[in-house]
């Protein structure tokens, strides 16, 4: 029924970049970006997010704001550059002879190899060009990568180079070469190692092109801001290469980068709709502007992992929800807590689950899973053989997440959690329950090195400056107790009178300009903010369509809480939304993605159609297919094999169910 009452998406006006202001205000670096560009979970990975946060500190230094100009096809990049709609273009530009009669580049903001990928099977792997000789390699059109493979075919190599068109993902076709449906592509070195974390059976043959330059695109006639720019980076080029990757405070400032060394999960760090989130991320980053310097992540493998990368200088403090133990702060140096927890059993809250675990003598016969080297274990190894019961280890790869769904599931009997994961859990989950607490509060903590005593005070003394302050209780809150602020429902006397809400002359005239059903457009108002135009949700969505800050500012709009402009914003992200998705798509199915992406963002949903295809099911299809691998996305095990990573994607599935079935009842309530 859904795709009777839709029409297909037309493009509007854009609000526009905003000119240079005059020369008596203050000058505004305008920065062109790909429009809602989907990064991977490493930010490390994503050369656009590093050079941002570069021209950040670069406007901040010359007391510049900085505007982003979002424009949505990477090839209109240069073209708006050289029309004057922005001053410099950051997108992870490799340097070519072609690009450079074309614009001026900066010195390399990083340098990387080119290199060709495949799918190690029986045929073997290319050991040199020579090997490529009649194969074809697929590549995005326009790619710097055309003139790197156009060199080898100058060279004798007879190789054929497809250049396909479509807004691909950087990772798009490495992940369709990882599964078999290509041959051959082409990725930078930057993100092969990110790639190749979610995607094993990507290999390496060689490579292409090595040290190849990646730098900020100028107009050529702009030499004032190229000097400027390159005088930065030299800067930082010599400040980085001095600084000592296991030196104290002061090293730390001189790189202007404190590292950090977490998990992607729940409780400690993970993307939602674009933005960095969780608690102890949160936390850590008011830390770092404390401290005056910007916070880069480092996510870990594995919890096993967090000391030794910390020892080997691979980052400067872990926040990671980790326990003070004896074993641990033998090996590093713990900060004065920021939280408190108990750890607690964590059982199945079905009535035929059994006899409720509310003290010890209740788990005798039951079998608890823990990973061995938690704290959990440590606690159990002595209560197990006093109370018969059962410890089973646990793959050290799961998160707590993971073990908690294997209960919920009944895959496993029982497991164990610190009070505030599984605190997160409740907030979306019912099918698990409390049982006994194991033990009194136990401290969480930041971890440093021993040989940093400096950085360790400056972080007690956050600590004593924040803990159960106010910034403090708001990350807290959001992170543990409550996702989403409650507004009112104004829609019950309305239904009464024929309309759906106070805004339908708006939404119908803003559903008619990008080809929507007024109808679905006031569905989607009603489910996020029950059409309260002053409601903002747990991460700062603001407005009648709860748009976030950041998007509505990359699509022109602020001032979200008029209902003109949040409506407007919240319409047009949908059209841009629904141009993403391939055209060839049934139409209603397209709906159904774009409502899902805008709920958790373009790149959770690409993650679950990949996803999906591994699992069997149908990519293309909404129902009972994409839903269900999107839900998965919420366990670890499944979140590692995407991009994305982890993701609380049960939200999504019910906003996706809700809206539909809320038009289908407006669309009973009033005429089209």
């Amino acid at each position: 029924m859904l795709a009777l009452f839709l029409g297909l998406c037309l493009a509007a006006p854009d609000a526009g970049a905003a000119a240079r202001p005059d020369g008596g205000a203050p000058r505004k670096l305008r920065v062109l970006v790909r429009l809602f560009n989907d990064g991977f979970l490493p930010p490390q990975a994503n050369p656009e997010a590093h050079e941002l946060e570069l021209l950040e500190l670069f406007a901040q230094r010359h007391g510049w704001a900085l505007e982003r100009v979002p424009i949505e096809r990477f090839d209109e990049l240069v073209p708006a550059l050289l029309d004057g709609r922005g001053d410099v273009i950051a997108a992870g530009l490799t340097v070519t002879p072609s690009r450079q009669k074309l614009v001026a580049f900066t010195r390399p903001t990083e340098v990387v190899d080119e290199l060709l990928v495949t799918q190690a099977i029986d045929g073997g792997v290319p050991a040199s060009p020579a090997a490529l000789a009649g194969a074809t390699v697929h590549i995005a059109r326009g790619s710097a990568f055309v003139e790197s493979l156009e060199a080898l075919r100058a060279k004798g190599i007879a190789l054929t180079i497809e250049q396909l068109d479509g807004p691909f993902p950087p990772d798009q076709l490495a992940w369709e070469v990882s599964r078999g449906a290509r041959r051959f592509t082409v990725v930078d070195s930057r993100r092969y190692e990110a790639i190749t974390a979610y995607t094993p059976a990507l290999t390496a043959a060689f490579a292409i092109a090595t040290e190849r330059p990646i730098a900020f695109a100028l107009h050529p006639k702009d030499t004032t801001l190229r000097s400027q720019l390159d005088a930065f980076l030299m800067e930082r080029s010599f400040l980085e290469a001095r600084v000592d990757s296991t030196g104290d405070l002061d090293a730390i400032k001189q790189r202007g980068t404190l590292r950090l060394l977490t998990r992607n999960n729940a409780v400690t760090f993970y993307l939602h709709k674009g933005e960095r989130l969780g608690f102890d991320y949160e936390l850590s980053k008011l830390l770092a502007r404390q401290l005056g310097v910007r916070l880069e992540v480092v996510v870990a493998p594995s919890y096993e992992a967090l000391v030794p990368m910390l020892r080997a200088g691979k980052g400067d403090l872990i926040a990671a929800s980790l326990t003070v133990t004896p074993e641990r702060a033998a090996q590093v140096a713990f900060s004065t807590p920021y939280l408190f927890v108990k750890e607690v059993i964590v059982e199945r809250s079905a009535a035929d689950a059994g006899t409720p675990v509310t003290a010890l003598e209740h788990l005798a016969g039951r079998t608890v899973t823990v990973r061995p080297s938690s704290s959990y274990a440590a606690t159990l190894a002595p209560l197990a053989t006093k109370y018969g019961f059962t410890v089973v280890p646990a793959d050290e790869d799961l998160e707590v997440e993971d073990l908690i769904a294997d209960v919920a599931s009944g895959a496993q009997d029982l497991t164990v959690a610190d009070s505030h994961f599984l605190e997160a859990e409740l907030l979306t989950r019912r099918d698990v329950r409390a049982g006994l607490a194991l033990s009194l509060d136990r401290p969480i903590a930041f971890a440093v090195r021993t040989e940093n005593p400096k950085l360790l005070a400056a972080v007690n003394a956050f600590v004593k400056k924040t803990y159960r302050g106010l910034e403090y209780n708001v990350i807290k809150k959001r992170s543990f107790e409550n996702r989403k602020q409650a507004v009112a429902a104004r829609t019950a006397d309305s239904f009464k009178t024929g309309s759906l809400s106070p805004y339908d002359g708006l939404i119908k005239k803003l559903s008619a300009q990008y080809g929507f059903d007024w109808r679905l457009m006031s569905a989607q108002a009603w489910r996020e903010s029950r059409f309260d135009p002053k409601a903002t949700s747990w991460v700062g969505a603001q407005g009648l369509f709860q748009v976030m800050p950041a998007t509505g500012k990359e699509m022109g709009f602020t001032r979200l809480y008029e209902p003109a402009i949040g409506a407007h914003a919240g319409v047009k992200y949908m059209a841009t939304l629904l141009r993403r998705f391939d055209p060839a798509l049934p139409l209603d199915e397209r709906v159904r993605f774009s409502l899902a992406a805008y709920n958790a963002g373009f790149g959770r949903v690409e993650d679950a159609r990949r996803l999906a295809v591994e699992l069997k099911l149908d990519p293309d299809v909404w129902a009972n297919n994409v839903e269900k691998a999107m839900a998965l996305l919420a366990r670890p095990k499944y979140a590692r094999r995407v991009r994305g990573g982890f993701c609380r994607c049960q939200e999504p599935v019910d906003y996706v169910n809700v809206i539909e079935n809320k038009y289908h009842s407006f669309a009973q309530l009033v005429e089209e």
